[in-house]
Formats: structure tokens, C-alpha cells, sequence
């Protein structure tokens, strides 16, 4: 079930870096409305015997945020809880893909949550499985070897499909360093297999070692970005914020994930999204030139609207300036047709939020026209230029858009 509407807008602010863990108590330290439906998936899917999971208050760093953990019924930990990338030998078999795709379909979960459950396992055994050179079948999940990360994917899920319509947003990812202790030794951060699912988001490096990004935590990120959920950060009213504590404790930074929650104030006749907005200065094309790339610019996939100005350049020669409008989808592609229909050997771009009014194209009396519903409540009207080219006069194309335009 949907929790919330497309007016929402979540920011993922990675200070101390993000795990499934971290991803979970963030967002349900934000949205507390959640809490209930997410314990209850996960009560679906965690054997009695294995705990329960809980969401407890704590401290890292002087931040005070929330823990989600997996809570043993009996006192004592095995050894298997003790090693967190250890399995014991007789459950070899369920570290499977396979096993934990088969066990997750058969259980009582919502199918959707499954289905985003499924794809995060998915993409953590496509990594593993190019990093061992294995097949998805035969992939044995080493990081997901016990139950409390299995707990982990399912809790994720719940709250991934619970706000499947907001947009969300996040920082720069903490690169981390140094050596961490896995089932084939000890191998570098990041590990292997959060790289490969990592590539193409943006790293920093901050100075503090450790392994700052789970594999769980990668698949988070790459299952919003695979599913166009990520955008840029959007402006609106902060409407609430919330902390994921991290197991461990670095020197001079928290180690915490942040949400925060905006609600980007759209009415209902409002809309809100990203553009990415390319300008450049051309002054070695002909009027004629310019007309045609231009024309081919404004029809070209992606691009939203093409604005030309003229202005002065350097030792004051005219040049004009084009702006253009684009999809964040296509924007590399509009760059690159840029480059091609222009003499312009360089660009700026840059992502800027915009809201714009809803538009709606009727039909009336034979002559097509624009209508759009103010905030307010008023409707304009805007009759289409192509009705009125074929008319004579200026005088005929006034009395004829006055009719449509009554103001």
C-alpha cells in the first residue's frame, strides 16, 4: 500500500555512509507512520525461533537516532550471530539466490513487496556473480548469510514500495578505506561487490577508513536510481527529519544516516520536476545557420524548450546566447546533438527544479487551444499559433484569438 503521495520528496543525507540497517531506522525515524507495517512484514518472512526485529533509541556521536536490529529470543548468541559474514555449514544451501528468491515467493508478503525484495537480492547476485565469475543460480550471498540481512532486504523493500510515488535525492557517497574481513579474507573497501553496483554515482573522500556502504546500502541506492526514483534535491517546506545509527563509531563524524522529508507544496492544477538547463554562445554562425539548428534542436528528443538571445561577447562582438531546456533523461544526448548542429566548442549545463501549471489540449468548435487552471481556481485559455497562420491579417488573427483569449 501507497504511504504517500508524489508531493513528497525524501533526502538521503549519507554523512557516516549507508546500510540496510541505516536505511531502515532513517526512514522509519522520519516517517513513524511506517513503523508498524514494516515490523510486520518482517515478522512475516523471520522464523520464531531467529528474534524478532526492533527499533531501539540510541546515541552515536552525540546524534541521537534509531537502531533496527534483529533481537535473539534467548540470551546467549550463537556464533553464526557473533560473525555477521559467517554462516554455519549445514545452511550453506540457504545463502543461495535461488533458495531466498524460492523462500521469499512462498511467503505471505505482499506480492509487491516480494517483487522489490526479489530485485534487491537481484542486484546484489548480479554483482557477486560478475565478481566470482559465476551464474545467478550458483551465487552463495556471503554478505547476506544470516537472517538479520535478510531482515534487512524485506524491511527495505516494505518501505520502498510504501513510497514508491515521492522522489528522492542523495549526497555524495563516503568512499571509506582500508580492509574488511569477509568469507575470502580480507579484501578492500569498497568491497567488490558494492563497486560493481555502485558504478556511476558520484564518491568523496573524507579521510575516515572503514567500509562505509553495504552491499545492502548499494542495492538501496542502485534499486532508486535503476527505477528513475533519484533526482535532484528539490525545494519545499521541511517537513520532518530522521537519524539511522551505525553500528560503529568514527573519530570526529557521526556515524549516521539522515532523512529529510519535503513537501514540495505543488496545489493540484501544480506540477514539480527537474530540467536541466544548457547554455552556450555562438558568434561564427550565419542568422540562416542558427534558424535551421535551431528548429532541429527544439524537435530534438529530451529537449523541453530552446530560448536565443543576443548579447555582447568578448571585444564586444555580437553573439547569441542559447538556452535550452532538457530532460534529465536525455540531457547527454541533447549536449552531444549541441555539439554537432553548433560551431559552440563548449557549454554549461546544470540541474535547476521548476514547477509549472498543468496544461491541458481540448477542441472546440474546430480550433484547438490550451487550457490551464490557475492555483486559484481561474481557467486561461491559449489558442494554438498553428490555428491562426493560415489566417490573412493581423487584424482577422486578433479578432479570432480575442474570441478564444477573452483577456
Amino acid at each position: 500500500m501507497v504511504f504517500h503521495p508524489k508531493k513528497l520528496h525524501i533526502h538521503l543525507d549519507i554523512v557516516g555512509g549507508i546500510a540496510g540497517d541505516m536505511f531502515i531506522a532513517a526512514i522509519l525515524d522520519t516517517f513513524e507512520g511506517l513503523q508498524a507495517d514494516v515490523l510486520k512484514s518482517v515478522a512475516t518472512v523471520l522464523p520464531p525461533e531467529q528474534g524478532s526485529a526492533v527499533l531501539s533509541k540510541g546515541i552515536n556521536s552525540g546524534i541521537s537516532g534509531l537502531r533496527f536490529q534483529l533481537q535473539p529470543h534467548s540470551a546467549e548468541k550463537t556464533d553464526a550471530d557473533s560473525h555477521p559474514h559467517s554462516h554455519a555449514k549445514d545452511s550453506h544451501h540457504h545463502t543461495t539466490y535461488k533458495y531466498l528468491c524460492e523462500y521469499l515467493q512462498k511467503s505471505a508478503l505482499d506480492p509487491e513487496v516480494i517483487r522489490v525484495a526479489i530485485e534487491l537480492l537481484t542486484i546484489v547476485a548480479k554483482a557477486e556473480a560478475k565478481i566470482h565469475g559465476t551464474t545467478l543460480d550458483e551465487v552463495h550471498f556471503h554478505e547476506l548469510a544470516d537472517w538479520d540481512s535478510l531482515m534487512d532486504v524485506v524491511a527495505s523493500a516494505s518501505i520502498l514500495v510504501a513510497l514508491s510515488l515521492s522522489s528522492w535525492s542523495i549526497s555524495k557517497l563516503p568512499l571509506g578505506g582500508g580492509l574488511v574481513q569477509t568469507q575470502h579474507g580480507l579484501i578492500p573497501v569498497p568491497a567488490p561487490a558494492t563497486s560493481e553496483i555502485l558504478i556511476g554515482f558520484d564518491f568523496f573522500d573524507d579521510g575516515i577508513q572503514g567500509e562505509r556502504i553495504t552491499p545492502t546500502g548499494a542495492a538501496i541506492l542502485r534499486y532508486l536510481w535503476n527505477n528513475e526514483l533519484i533526482t535532484q534535491p528539490q525545494q519545499g517546506v521541511l517537513q520532518a527529519t530522521g537519524y539511522g545509527l551505525g553500528s560503529k563509531v568514527f573519530s570526529g563524524m557521526p556515524n549516521i544516516l539522515r532523512g529529510l522529508l519535503f513537501d514540495k507544496q505543488t496545489t493540484a492544477s501544480e506540477q514539480q520536476g527537474t530540467v536541466v538547463l544548457i547554455e552556450f554562445d555562438v558568434d561564427d554562425m550565419t542568422s540562416e545557420e542558427l534558424a535551421l539548428s535551431v528548429d532541429l534542436l527544439r524537435a530534438y528528443q529530451g529537449v523541453v524548450d530552446v530560448v536565443v538571445q543576443t548579447a555582447r561577447g568578448k571585444k564586444n562582438r555580437a553573439v547569441e546566447v542559447v538556452r535550452i531546456l532538457a530532460s534529465p533523461e536525455h540531457y547527454q544526448n541533447v549536449i552531444e546533438y549541441c555539439f554537432l548542429e553548433t560551431t559552440t566548442i563548449g557549454l554549461r549545463y546544470r540541474f535547476e527544479t521548476r514547477r509549472f501549471l498543468k496544461r491541458d489540449l481540448l477542441e472546440v468548435d474546430g480550433d484547438n487551444y490550451k487550457s490551464v487552471t490557475r492555483p486559484d481556481g481561474s481557467q486561461t485559455l491559449k489558442i494554438e499559433h498553428d490555428q491562426l497562420s493560415s489566417i490573412a491579417t493581423l487584424q482577422k488573427r486578433r479578432i479570432k484569438q480575442n474570441k478564444i483569449e477573452p483577456f
